[in-house]
């Protein structure tokens, strides 16, 4: 059965007060349900028969019945320590049942009219039941739900709630199963390769898809009540949600702000009056508007101009401040007094994605790029997957940690992945205040789904419910219909191409006809829609909703992978319009594995590396990349071997991304002969980890930042110089994201690797336009060399370093040679100061000396968590300075005994 719905029949005094936060405060009753339950296993089972049989078990709610089990010791260890993916398969597949009680005051019966169970999240599958009569079922781990209960509470008295889950993985092979019989074809991929060690048919339960496995993460398919539960008591309506736009007016200079107000209201249609007040003295607006409503529609609407000279705007990060006025929405009943309140923060700002014809001729193709506030945005970002296989141990302090990271490294957006979870509010939040634009994919990825009508219905829920609860953040600027799967079909990834006409027709009927038109319904003209990523835009839609070719350098974004070449290779990669995914595997550092597995699993090759490495042939693919640059190590000598491995790999990992991140942006202002380039964004995937493990993250399961990250941190950076060799010659481009023309400082110097002195050095000023990527400097490679002495490429090294008063930028390195091939020193690296830099006791100045120069210096804290300012470096001066900042705080004794230095020369 489906939950019961209410529309707003009873009209209500409305107030819309400039206030704090996105909080429901309401005045009629609400019963808070999180906090301490009873779970079992099994259906149809009494809570007395789970306890004769030791079966009851006591659960927290939000949570899931893993986090459960291994709170009361029935799942031994960690869920991410050795095998335990797969010894607590068990779990996944038994059905559950979660217990609980709440008292129902008298006023209940007489004093409202309505009272709602609602539940934010239940993951995914199965039925409640109050008092044992059936409420409501549900089947979407995404869709907020709300059971009428009024029928089956006892008021005055101890009320039992039984919420039974369906196994998940069951479930989804029944309706596999179901699907075959009925329509007589397969949805694939009907289960993945065996190198995931995962479930089969995710594609056809609604619940986060990576929770089957993927090629970064175990399969834990998740039981329980994820978010929060309440009831919910009123006597006339209570609000559901507000969306919200601001459109800027170019002639008058003015906002228009549109806020829609969701009610969720008794069946009682009585016309009402509505009262409207909007008080902002930071925008100087205060009125009251009285409507007199007599429909039984659930939303509202109001539209209020605002005066733009006091209106701040809201900026990505980089470009401006992050500007955000709080919003109080208040209904109160004139008949009865009763009131309910939404608070939420909103921003003034415009987006729009701008596909259109390049301004040059004989080009083919269309532009692909944000533009914020009437301003062009080069997007630099990342992927967000989901930071742990159990949202309920994801803190805020931690989701702090991974957004601040990104803003530490001077990105302005992230991916969330289709794979995973629409995010919490928080984490939205976190995003509005940092300026991250969020490019948020529709959760559907790397399948074809069925189009059964229950299956349509769920997923319009789901868009209901997710675009309502998150269309008013600034942040998010992008919505996608799924990840990969239009590229899946046309590339016959599945082995659809046999029946394509049937296949084409479910994925029009799914992303278009039911999520496209789903979402236009809450969605004010506050931010772009697009089918798939990748996708060719404009072109896609032209073409019937499938492009002949997604991948086309010439429309839309790419996702784009090589792994048995050179990634340091800048001519592989695509002059893509929009890179929305590329990336490179590493393995995360000892000090994060060995928490979660013993030093017998420590070497490249044991069962449990090929076990936690899910991408198939990932670890040779890895060595093949790695042995292009570097000398392997003998994988035999474990011990040496594989902590050498982690730090080849990380190293391999963050040079190709600086290679190919650095093509992107010097491919902003260029427009190759075949039309392809106009480069005006890269998200590399993916930021963080999911578990302890070899993935694409740059960020590694808890946080400590790989080395690829704090290259992020310089490759991303607003002004960058960007060597590269091409037909010849070294050639360097000047790379300009500010909004004004800056003067910069360039300094190249040619250093051999036997001494600190410069063979040549040559220093020039520029001024690279606004917004622009232009090459400033080539020269012949051999003249060059033969001007420094260099009697071999190997023998040299360059660093082309900016100053300017307006901006911070970092020295940039091209190697002549492969690593392997170069004299390099045996450099005796120390710690040489330690102090603190303030009075925090959570930043620290860094002295790292050296008596020769020292390839990928490789600074540790162990034991403290934090971040450098820098890392991973080529060090060509006696010393360097380096800062640390702490997640807490620390003293100068305990940083100190765990910092250690290495660089590559030590590893050989």
């Amino acid at each position: 059965m489906s939950p019961s719905r209410f529309s707003c029949e009873m009209g209500k005094s409305i107030a819309l007060l400039v206030l704090l936060e996105f909080t429901l405060a309401l005045t009629e009753t609400v019963l808070d349900l999180n906090g301490e339950w009873l779970v079992w296993s099994g259906k149809g089972r009494s809570r007395d028969a789970a306890r004769m049989e030791n079966d009851l078990y006591p659960a927290k709610v939000p949570g899931n019945v893993y986090s459960d089990l291994m709170r009361n010791g029935t799942l031994v260890g960690d869920a991410y320590y050795r095998f335990n993916d797969e010894e607590f398969r068990w779990v996944s597949k038994r059905n559950w049942t979660f217990w609980n009680t709440f008292d129902a005051p008298d006023f209940f019966e007489y004093r409202h009219e309505a009272v709602l169970l609602k539940c934010e999240g239940l993951d995914t599958v199965g039925e409640v039941f109050v008092n044992d009569i059936s409420v409501g079922t549900f089947d979407n781990q995404f869709v907020t739900y709300y059971f009428d209960i009024k029928h089956a509470i006892k008021v005055g008295n101890s009320n039992i709630i039984l919420v039974d889950f369906q196994s998940p993985v069951n479930y989804a092979s029944d309706q596999y199963n179901n699907h075959l019989r009925k329509r007589g074809y397969v949805v694939p991929p009907a289960c993945p390769p065996p190198e995931l060690h995962g479930e089969c048919h995710p594609n056809f339960i609604r619940k986060a898809q990576h929770s089957f496995a993927w090629d970064w993460g175990p399969a834990y398919p998740t039981v329980g009540i994820w978010r929060n539960i309440s009831v919910i008591a009123f006597n006339t309506s209570v609000i559901e949600a507000v969306t919200t736009s601001t459109v800027f007016s170019q002639s008058t200079g003015n906002w228009s702000l549109k806020l829609v107000v969701y009610l969720l209201g008794t069946p009682r249609k009585t016309p009402q009056n509505i009262d409207l007040t909007i008080d902002g003295p930071q925008l100087n607006v205060s009125r009251t508007e009285n409507i007199t409503i007599s429909s039984s529609s659930e939303n509202f609407t109001f539209t209020y101009e605002l005066d733009g000279k006091v209106t701040e705007k809201w900026w990505p990060n980089g470009y401006g401040k992050q500007k955000l006025y709080s919003v109080t929405v208040t209904t109160s009943s004139n008949r009865t007094g009763e009131t309910s309140k939404k608070e939420l923060r909103i921003a003034f700002r415009t987006v729009e994605l701008v596909q259109e014809p390049l301004a040059k001729p004989n080009v083919t193709g269309l532009t692909f790029y944000f533009r914020v506030n009437g301003v062009n945005i080069w997007a630099k970002g990342s992927n967000w997957i989901p930071a742990h296989s159990f949202q309920n141990e994801v803190t805020e302090d931690y989701v702090t940690w991974l957004l601040q990271s990104t803003v530490d490294a001077n990105m302005n957006m992230l991916r969330v992945w289709g794979g995973g979870f629409y995010e919490s509010d928080f984490f939205y939040r976190k995003c509005d205040e940092l300026g991250i634009l969020i490019w948020q994919d529709f959760m559907f990825a790397c399948a074809m789904y069925p189009t059964t009508e229950d299956f349509l219905a769920s997923v319009r829920q789901e868009v209901r419910s997710n675009v309502l609860r998150l269309q008013h953040h600034p942040s998010i600027a992008l919505w996608s219909g799924n990840n990969e799967n239009e590229v899946a079909f046309v590339e016959n990834w599945y082995f659809t191409q046999s029946k394509s006409d049937v296949y084409k027709r479910d994925y029009i009927k799914l992303y278009v006809d039911t999520i496209r038109d789903e979402y236009s319904k809450y969605e004010i003209d506050s931010r772009p829609w697009i089918p798939s990523s990748p996708t060719n835009g404009k072109l896609t839609e032209e073409e019937g909703w499938i492009a002949k070719d997604p991948r086309s350098n010439l429309y839309g974004d790419a996702h784009f992978y090589a792994y048995n070449v050179n990634p340091w290779n800048w001519t592989i990669y695509p002059a893509t319009r929009f890179a929305s995914e590329y990336g490179f595997q590493s393995w995360e550092s000892i000090e994060t594995l060995k928490n979660f597995t013993k030093p017998e699993d420590l070497s490249y090759y044991s069962r449990w590396a090929n076990h936690r490495q899910h991408h198939p042939l990932g670890q040779t693919e890895v060595l093949y990349e790695i042995a292009q640059n570097f000398k392997l190590p003998n994988l035999l000598e474990r011990a040496k071997a594989f902590p050498t491995m982690v730090y080849l790999t990380q190293i391999n990992q963050a040079m190709a991304l600086k290679t190919e991140t650095e093509f992107y942006r010097r491919m902003q202002s260029t427009i190759l002969a075949n039309s392809a380039g106009f480069s005006k964004g890269a998200l590399y995937w993916q930021l963080n980890s999911i578990w302890p493990s070899p993935s694409w993250s740059s960020v590694e399961f808890g946080g400590k930042w790989k080395m690829s990250h704090y290259y992020a941190k310089d490759f991303f950076k607003p002004v960058l110089a960007s060597p590269y060799e091409q037909d010849g010659y070294l050639c360097i481009s000047l790379v300009n994201d500010l909004l004004t023309e800056v003067e910069v400082g360039m300094t190249i110097q040619l250093f051999a690797w036997q001494s600190f002195e410069p063979r040549f050095k040559n220093s020039d000023k520029k001024w690279p336009a606004a917004q622009s990527a232009e090459t400033v400097y080539q020269r012949n490679v051999t003249g060059l060399l033969d001007n420094g002495d260099c009697a071999r490429r190997e023998d040299c090294f360059l660093v082309v370093s900016l100053e300017g008063k307006d901006f911070q930028s970092a020295p940039n390195v091209h190697f002549f040679a492969p690593p392997k091939h170069c004299p390099l020193p045996l450099a005796n690296l120390s710690v040489a100061d330690v102090h603190a830099s303030d009075d925090t006791g959570s930043t620290f100045d860094i002295t790292i000396k050296t008596d020769k120069i020292a390839l990928f210096v490789w600074i540790e804290a162990i034991g403290t968590p934090g971040r450098f300012s820098k890392n991973g470096f080529l060090q060509y001066r006696p010393q360097e300075q380096v800062q640390f900042f702490a997640r807490g705080t620390t003293t100068v004794e305990s940083l100190r005994r765990g910092l250690t230095v290495v660089s590559l020369k030590n590893h050989w």
